[in-house]
């Protein structure tokens, strides 16, 4: 008996090409004309029986440098292409149907942290699973993250930023030069693969936040060869060191359809991801190139404002460099963005070094950068900050190679940098590794995490600090929110106290030394009489009079929190 087959849709938007065919294996690449409605869409049915297909369209292009020529493009819209050529794309028919992935989400009904509770991760696929101390059989894959989940929780994390996903052209990318806005990298795996990542990352209480590229795209990108400057801009407007792809063309409008062309692509794909891989918040790259608020604000109205009308959480993040925070306040399109100049006040802290003209005992330059309304930004939820992210050095190679800090010292130093990390407005990130000091500089080639390190003394116990903070942080909603005041400042002995609070009783106060050496006694105003808890250390003390003495070692942070 014949398996049955059921009539399966391709389709392909190309307004004003005058010739579309489909291939594919199933006729064992025969083309078959395809027919244009009234939208624009070239479109066909065509009899299969459920199995997995490989397919590509012909063309005849509108693309200034190609015009009239007939060329192979593979589906700018399909989930996945098939690997190192990117040739063809991949249609899997099941029940008569084309699906995106096979995964059925499980843990959609779990609480997830709210935006006020992120603790972020910065995520490369490639390079999180692998390394030194990683023995697995297999490394750098979907599936391989999912293996360390548990880390992951245990660290107390409430989010990932994976680095684009998006399919890019060669086996090794950081993903900002995407071949398709749809296609799921499949060095990394399958569609299905990536879907159960995020699902059990949800079933561990952890969002998952995805780094997209909507300022351009690969050379040879599909949609590059349909009808260039239908989508892109012809003469690319950006200076030529900050030219990474054809750019897309937001200005251009479509009288004769009634649309946007590029702002519909960006927009079609953020709903495929949120619809099919259930995304939690995106980051947005380069959004100083976009450099288009309209843009941006058709996002907001057509996709982010409905997303975050819904009863699950969702957050957006612009990175956008150097610092506008126009872009993220309360009426701006986006809902935070990357804090450099909180990263730059930091590093040069922690560093004990002038770095880019920031200085590292500026108490009011370092006050000014953890209260984000003094930088413009609305307040703690506009701005995600951290002391390093995958465009810089790893912090503790920068100790060494930058500041000649090294062993009991470097470690100090970077639990300086994590304590206030975790306990200054906004939302805190850490790229991934740094949490145990792996020291590595910044290189696009391949580079692991370095796991074994985890063995190292050293190294572990900052690993278990850090998670003491990430823990205090999450738990402590006077760490949450925008209540920030300085109590003091020793200028000469690098000495700041500040109190956090909620508005609902919650009180913290943290007293750092920026500096590397002992400071001894120290005696602050305080906001409260009564018992507090020293959390890094763990003891309490008994505050009369709204004065309290205690002693700071080198680089040292302590943390009170009224009981």
């Amino acid at each position: 008996m014949a398996e049955k087959t059921q009539g399966v849709k391709f389709s392909l938007f190309a307004p004003y090409n005058e010739e579309v065919a489909l291939k594919g294996t199933w006729n064992n690449w025969q083309p078959i004309p395809m027919q244009k409605d009234k939208d624009g869409w070239w479109q066909i049915t065509v009899p299969l029986a459920d199995s997995d297909y490989e397919y590509k369209f012909t063309v005849k292009s509108k693309s200034y440098f190609m015009e009239g020529q007939t060329v192979d493009i593979s589906d700018p819209r399909a989930p996945e292409l098939t690997p190192t050529t990117f040739e063809n794309a991949i249609a899997r028919v099941r029940g008569g149907k084309r699906i995106v992935h096979e995964h059925k989400f499980k843990h959609d009904d779990r609480p997830l942290p709210s935006n006020d509770q992120l603790v972020i991760y910065e995520m490369h696929i490639g390079d999180f699973t692998g390394g030194p101390g990683d023995d697995a059989p297999t490394k750098g894959t979907y599936n391989d993250v999912i293996r360390k989940l548990d880390y992951l929780k245990d660290l107390g994390l409430t989010a990932i930023e994976v680095m684009p996903v998006n399919e890019f052209p060669s086996p090794r990318s950081w993903g900002y030069n995407p071949h398709s806005l749809f296609a799921v990298e499949n060095t990394y795996g399958t569609p299905t693969d990536f879907a159960r990542l995020v699902d059990e990352c949800h079933k561990q209480g952890i969002r998952v936040i995805m780094d997209v590229v909507f300022n351009h795209m690969a050379e040879d990108a599909p949609l590059t060869k349909i009808d260039y400057t239908y989508w892109f801009h012809k003469d690319n407007p950006h200076p030529p060191d900050q030219r990474f792809g054809p750019d897309f063309n937001y200005e251009f409008y479509d009288e004769k359809l009634g649309i946007w062309p590029a702002r519909q692509e960006v927009r079609d794909a953020v709903l495929y991801w949120m619809e099919n891989f259930h995304i939690d918040g995106f980051r947005l790259d380069a959004t100083y190139l976009i450099a288009n608020y309209d843009m941006l604000y058709f996002l907001h109205e057509t996709v982010f404002r409905e997303a975050h009308e819904q009863d699950k959480p969702f957050y957006t993040i612009a990175e956008n460099l150097p610092q506008d925070p126009t872009i993220a306040t309360p009426h701006g399109p986006l809902d935070a963005a990357w804090h450099e100049n909180f990263y730059y006040q930091l590093n040069a802290t922690i560093l004990g070094q002038e770095r880019l003209g920031r200085h590292p005992y500026d108490l009011d330059g370092l006050i000014c950068v953890m209260e984000p309304q003094c930088e413009g930004f609305g307040g703690a939820f506009n701005v995600v900050n951290y002391t390093d992210n995958h465009d810089k050095d790893h912090l503790m190679w920068e100790l060494g190679a930058h500041a000649n800090t090294f062993d009991d010292a470097a470690f100090r130093r970077m639990k300086l940098g994590f304590s206030l990390l975790m306990t200054s407005p906004g939302m805190p990130m850490i790229w991934m590794g740094d949490e145990f000091g792996e020291a590595a500089p910044k290189t696009l080639d391949w580079q692991r995490i370095d796991w074994a390190l985890l063995n190292n003394d050293r190294n572990n116990d900052l690993k278990e600090h850090v998670e003491g903070l990430i823990k205090l942080r999450t738990s402590t909603p006077a760490l949450q929110g925008d209540g920030f005041e300085v109590m003091g400042k020793h200028y000469d002995r690098g000495l700041l106290a500040f109190k956090r609070w909620d508005g609902k009783g919650g009180l913290v106060v943290v007293v750092a030394n920026l500096k590397d050496s002992y400071a001894g006694d120290f005696t602050f105003g305080w906001p409260e009489n009564g018992r507090w808890h020293e959390y890094v250390y763990d003891y309490d003390v008994n505050v009369e009079n709204n004065t309290f003495t205690d002693s700071l070692a080198e680089s040292a942070v302590k943390i009170y929190v009224r009981k």
